[in-house]
């Protein structure tokens, strides 16, 4: 009787089984972030007009049996969007968005914050997620293509120097048209400060890795509370802060390689020669026509005979133009492999009381032009710390040291690009001295003032240097008070010091391009100091949950103090003393 009952039970059991499946399916999947790729663990899965509900592993996937009659998942997740999926029998790849939340982002505007939605002026924003992992130097290139209405425009390829930023396109003609720039409340130097017409950034000391976020204000309304020095727009950077939990430490680093692009075709050695040999039989024509020739042939060999001997010239006085033995391409000697690594250490955290951001870089780059390079070492530490329950303290610091080395402006024959005037024909190392081409003349063994045609622009890179040290610390400190529910009081004063230090040196083999025989230097300081202070009340209130009031009273001063001295020096004993204070002139 007990086997001929568990018969039956297990028959029916079997039944009940293939009845289930007949009227369910199993479902599996994997749902992961479209932006990243990585898995979404936690997600909700529901069958639509069903209880029957699931979420993901930690790998982002799932498995749920569901009716047959289930054609539609319902897919929801914090911060994500929601998302309804048709089954299609196959196993789902399902990649989730993250909501649209910028209405109810914060933003800085003037002295305060506001939720994004509230805000009528015009507002762009930049977060530290949009230009993380970005392979730039500075912030202004990261930003580049990110923020409507912001033209950002680099001048050349040179490192350390200005980058143009326009909101809104050019407001004045004659004016500057760079907007106002605050970091953490206080308005920082910007000028360029080169000696040279060749224009540095002051901007390049800020380390892009210690940025939380970015706000270009554009229009009169959002960037009215600044005065005149908006008139450009204003961009409002916030550097990152420490949040309450557990600490953490972040270290990044990446490396790579930087070349140039769009390189111009230049005639070749045997083109040249064609070329010119071309002119000088045009030219013999013309003055054969003309009559100062008695036949056309005495005029071809004059202008061919005087055309060869400048062949012969530029060619270190041999033949090789004859055979184009020498080919050199003297744009490829503009150019360097250009390398590039940047270290990132930071750590943060803190609790409800105290929260700390402390931050270092280092930054080594080589620039695509010969002779040029620039490095940065950065640090940067923000505290902040709830004195009273009303009371609330902090600082900001930090400190940076770049080192770029320099090229000539682009207009003087010594910057690299200018070699490209050189012939082809031209060798890059002159036979008779076995030296770089316009080194010395190989007749009295000094330095060369009349070969080759042009000044060699690598002579420059060989027996000269041009450096800009600067050393930089921006810090604030503030305070806020509570002092009512809806009123509160603030305070600051932030200190920005630019010390730079400029210094350069051509020796002896320069001496075509600075009319110096015995070598030229220059060294140069410049001192800027800004000092900041804002106090100001500002009174927060809602009525009926409609209208918000947010009204500001206070003060804002600033003094900037700005020292520059120089001084050159001409006739060095050698090429071994480079320090101005061996010259023998002091121009």
């Amino acid at each position: 009787m007990r086997k001929k009952l568990m018969l039956m039970m297990s028959t029916l059991l079997l039944l009940l089984t293939q009845l289930q499946a007949q009227t369910t399916v199993t479902v599996t999947g994997t749902i992961t972030d479209q932006q990243d790729g990585k898995p979404l663990s936690g997600v909700t899965i529901k069958a639509k007009g069903t209880n029957d509900a699931t979420t993901t592993n930690a790998e982002g996937n799932f498995k749920m049996v569901v009716p047959k009659s289930v054609t539609i998942l319902e897919i929801s997740y914090v911060g994500y969007r929601d998302m309804a999926i048709r089954l299609t029998g196959q196993p789902l790849n399902i990649k989730m968005a993250e909501a649209d939340k910028s209405l109810n982002e914060i933003v800085v505007v003037g002295y305060g914050t506001k939720i994004k939605k509230d805000v009528l002026g015009a507002v762009s924003t930049v977060s530290a997620k949009e230009i993380a992992n970005t392979p730039a130097t500075s912030f202004e290139s990261a930003i580049q293509g990110r923020a409507a209405g912001v033209l950002v425009s680099q001048q050349n390829g040179k490192l350390g120097q200005a980058i143009n930023i326009k909101i809104r396109g050019a407001s004045s003609v004659s004016a500057g048209n760079e907007p106002l720039y605050v970091v953490d409340g206080i308005p920082i130097t910007t000028d360029n400060l080169s000696s040279t017409s060749a224009p540095t950034n002051a901007l390049a000391d800020l380390n892009m890795n210690d940025i939380e976020s970015i706000q270009i204000l554009k229009d009169a309304s959002s960037t009215a509370i600044y005065g005149a020095s908006a008139s450009n727009g204003v961009v409002l950077i916030t550097t990152k802060r420490g949040k309450a939990g557990t600490s953490r430490i972040d270290f990044s680093y990446y490396t790579g390689t930087q070349k140039p692009t769009g390189k111009r075709a230049f005639l070749d050695a045997k083109q040249y020669v064609d070329y010119f040999t071309q002119a000088a039989l045009g030219a013999a024509n013309q003055d054969y026509l003309a009559g100062y020739y008695s036949t056309l042939q005495a005029a071809q060999q004059d202008y061919l005979n005087y055309v060869n001997s400048r062949f012969t010239r530029y060619s270190a006085g041999t033949n090789d133009w004859q055979t184009a033995k020498v080919n050199t391409n003297w744009q490829d000697e503009a150019f360097q492999n250009a390398p590039i690594s940047e270290y990132d250490l930071n750590i943060s955290g803190g609790d409800q009381k105290t929260k700390f951001y402390v931050s270092g870089q280092y930054l080594d780059q080589t620039g695509i032009l010969v002779s040029n390079s620039y490095k940065r070492y950065s640090g940067r530490a923000n505290l902040e710390h709830k004195v009273k329950d009303w009371l609330t303290a902090g600082i900001n610091l930090a400190f940076a040291r770049s080192l770029n080395s320099r090229v000539s402006n682009d207009n003087a024959f010594s910057t690299p690009l200018q070699i490209v005037a050189l012939s082809p024909i031209t060798p890059l190392i002159d036979p008779r001295t076995g030296l770089t081409t316009g080194a010395l003349d190989p007749n009295t063994g000094a330095p060369n003032t009349n070969y080759p045609v042009y000044y060699n622009p690598l002579l420059s890179v060989i027996d000269g240097f041009y450096n800009t040290l600067v050393n930089r610390t921006v810090g604030t400190f503030y305070a806020t008070a509570t002092l009512t529910k809806q009123l509160s009081f603030h305070t600051d004063f932030g200190v920005d010091q630019l010390n730079q230090f400029e210094e350069s040196y051509y020796g002896r083999l320069t001496a075509r391009n600075t009319g110096v025989p015995n070598g030229s230097g220059f060294y140069g300081t410049t001192q800027v100091l800004n000092l900041t202070t804002n106090n100001y009340f500002n009174y927060k209130a809602n009525f009926r949950q409609k209208h918000d009031l947010d009204v500001i009273l206070g003060t804002s001063y600033t003094d900037r103090s700005y020292d520059f001295s120089s001084a050159n020096g001409e006739q060095f004993p050698s090429d071994a003393y480079k320090k101005l204070i061996n010259a023998a002139s002091k121009t």
